[in-house]
């Protein structure tokens, strides 16, 4: 199916499902930044299962794209991801202001994020280098998305530029995903994408009996493994698609889970802010890090969440279609492109700077 009506149909299908799925993951992340949560990879697993429902809704999208589409898809991701993005960095950074010192290295950390490539370039320098970012290191869980925006900007050249015998082929993506998954570079985002690109050929695939059963039998086994101490690179993002797959049921909208999946963003943003509150509440009365400071974090978290989810995204939302023009889109295509090259060359710059350091 292609053409408008395409597009229409993979904008209009909603799966409710995910809205709690997104909650659960961002309170995840939450709770095991907190130190809440024993799994010292229970963060990064919630994670890779954004990864894989980002591919499988992205993907989808991008499918039913057409290359006249494509500002707009651009400026819809902009509105979606950098507006909440730069509000989360801005209070990261004024927070850092008042307590850090603003040397070069801190200022190189920032870029990074300002330019969404902090996980190329910043994350391998958290050993060496976290006294010198912003809050020491706070603000590391960028990184994911740095690497969703990564994917904004590389995925549409296969899936949307690229002849649509090899972009959008199965063979070329069944490969990718060997290759992702053997590399270790994003699997969890390709193995998304590579399930719509075989639902998009076969739109009952994932909803037949025998493939859900083998999902689950799969994504069980599979998470077994990681029980049993093998490779978690490997296995985690075979659970994470088998969880998306499994949820990706069509259904109605529900309040109260378009609630819980709307504040799952600026959520998993801003969730460092709740351990700050609630440590300069508690510890005039010794309460610091007891169950009394983790409850008042949590709740901060989830209210600010909800708040800059209904009175800042869900506004932008509502009125990204009346703003949208063909040239507001192309701008947007331009600035995003132009954001990811710079970045990519102030790391390599800073990279070689300090690689010819004696």
């Amino acid at each position: 199916m292609n053409g408008p009506d395409a597009k229409a149909a993979a904008d209009d299908t909603y799966y409710p499902w995910f809205d709690w799925l997104r909650g659960v993951l961002a309170v995840t992340v939450m709770l095991a930044h907190d130190g809440l949560i024993g799994w010292p990879l229970a963060g990064n697993f919630a994670v890779q299962v954004f990864f894989a429902l980002s591919g499988w809704l992205i993907g989808t999208v991008l499918l039913h794209t057409r290359r006249a589409d494509l500002p707009r898809f651009y400026f819809n991701r902009a509105v979606r991801i950098w507006v909440p993005y730069y509000i989360a960095l801005t209070l990261l950074l004024a927070a850092s202001l008042l307590r850090d010192h603003a040397g070069l290295k801190w200022f190189e950390f920032v870029l990074y994020k300002l330019t969404f490539v902090y996980n190329l370039f910043g994350t391998p320098q958290l050993a060496s280098h976290i006294a010198e970012m912003p809050l020491a290191g706070t603000g590391n869980h960028f990184w994911s998305v740095n690497t969703e925006e990564q994917f904004y900007l590389l995925a549409p050249l296969l899936l949307v530029l690229a002849v649509p015998a090899v972009g959008r082929a199965r063979l070329t993506w069944l490969a990718l995903s060997v290759l992702a998954w053997v590399t270790g570079i994003c699997p969890s985002i390709v193995f998304g994408v590579t399930a719509a690109v075989l639902a998009t050929h076969d739109r009952a695939l994932f909803h037949r009996p025998v493939a859900r059963s083998l999902l689950a039998v799969a994504g069980v086994a599979a998470a077994g493994g990681l029980v049993a101490g093998l490779s978690y690179d490997l296995l985690a993002p075979l659970v994470a698609v088998c969880i998306v797959l499994l949820l990706g049921r069509p259904g109605a909208k529900r309040p109260l889970g378009s609630l819980v999946g709307g504040l799952s963003y600026p959520l998993y943003l801003n969730h460092w802010l709740g351990v700050f509150v609630a440590n300069a509440v508690t510890r005039p009365f010794g309460l610091r890090e007891t169950a009394a400071s983790h409850l008042l974090s949590a709740v901060f978290n989830i209210g600010f969440a909800a708040a800059l989810y209904l009175w800042v995204e869900r506004p932008l939302l509502r009125h990204r279609a009346q703003w949208y023009t063909p040239a507001i889109g192309r701008r947007a295509t331009v600035a995003a492109y132009a954001m990811m090259a710079s970045g990519l060359a102030l790391g390599a710059a800073f990279y070689l700077a300090q690689a010819a350091r004696p």
